[in-house]
């Protein structure tokens, strides 16, 4: 069996150009695959109108580019929809975006999901106007605190430099619409 890592990072590679779609069925359900709550509260999210728009988004295992729409849903939350090429299906999420220190990180949760309760938490930077960033905090390096989210917190703010507690990485370019 592959460590817990390991098959985080190919789940997240696998489905990382769909976005948020992070768990596979074939994971185990042993493996941690999510936090059990968000970094913060959605009441204190804030909304980054530059993140606001469509993106066709890449990764290093999947280079056919994923269609991705961020909306503004409330002032506060963003609504996602992600989809991959080949008519594969969207998946809908809710986000909201939490800082830590100069960071900023959106808790997500994809709607409808049988994965209910579970939140996936990614780092994203925008380098530009035109070019977006996101990677993924691995739930398995919070594995012994990831149903207390005020360690949670502490632990992802003290090791915001090791490369280790992130996993994949995906980019993104700004879509003009058509029409």
């Amino acid at each position: 069996m592959q460590t817990s890592t390991a098959l985080v990072k190919e789940v997240w590679m696998r489905w990382g150009a769909r976005l948020l779609l992070v768990v596979a069925s074939s994971v185990p359900s042993a493996c941690i695959t999510g936090f059990a709550h968000p970094l913060g509260a959605a009441e204190d999210g804030f909304i980054e109108p530059r993140l606001l728009g469509n993106w066709a988004c890449t990764s290093v295992d999947d280079p056919l580019p994923s269609l991705v729409t961020i909306l503004d849903f409330d002032g506060k939350q963003y609504y996602i929809q992600s989809s991959g090429g080949g008519g594969s299906e969207s998946s809908h999420s809710r986000a909201f975006a939490t800082r830590i220190e100069d960071v900023t990180f959106l808790s997500a949760r994809e709607l409808g999901s049988d994965r209910d309760g579970e939140w996936t938490l990614l780092e994203y930077a925008l380098s530009d106007a035109d070019h977006l960033r996101f990677r993924l905090v691995d739930p398995a390096r919070f594995e012994d605190v990831v149903d207390d989210p005020p360690s949670v917190r502490q632990r992802l703010a003290e090791q915001l430099q090791d490369p280790e507690v992130f996993v994949g990485l995906i980019s993104c370019n700004r879509r003009a619409v058509k029409g």
